[in-house]
């Protein structure tokens, strides 16, 4: 089982950035100024995180490592990651962490975790519209952004 000594402190870094990013990405791919509902569906979706599974005890070591953390937060993470096209480079340099440090096993379940996250993320609010008529539950441009972020962490 991988677990975070089998990383270096920027990989686990990295890491523990990965969901944020992720979700991130989509509401960057559609910003709204209903983002609040968005972030606060990411946050859920990540504390979710299914501990079950091949890479249940490294999801606990990062939620862990999550909650008692003292470097960027959201906020930090969100301000900086402005840029669409870095923010899926970023999450593409987490995929080849992944891949290089984890089991097949493990690494297809961060990848579905991740992925997981970004769905919720897009799925928080409906797009478009007028006064929720032609609404969409997910605008073309964050299908888009998680199409990039699947294939990112893939690889």
């Amino acid at each position: 089982m991988t677990t975070k000594a089998d990383f270096d402190e920027g990989e686990w870094e990295q890491l523990l950035e990965m969901p944020w990013i992720a979700g991130f990405a989509v509401i960057r791919a559609d910003p709204s100024f209903r983002m609040l509902g968005e972030v606060t569906a990411m946050a859920g979706a990540i504390v979710d995180a299914g501990h079950e599974g091949p890479a249940g005890g490294l999801l606990d070591g990062l939620l862990t490592d999550m909650e008692g953390r003292d470097g960027r937060d959201q906020q930090e993470l969100e301000h900086e990651q402005e840029d669409l096209d870095a923010m899926i480079a970023e999450l593409a340099h987490c995929g080849t962490i992944i891949r290089h440090r984890c089991t097949d096993a493990e690494a297809t379940h961060l990848r579905e975790w991740v992925l997981g996250v970004a769905r919720v993320t897009a799925e928080a609010r409906r797009e478009g519209g007028v006064l929720g008529v032609g609404a969409v539950r997910v605008s073309d441009a964050e299908v888009d952004a998680l199409a990039r972020i699947e294939a990112a962490l893939e690889g």
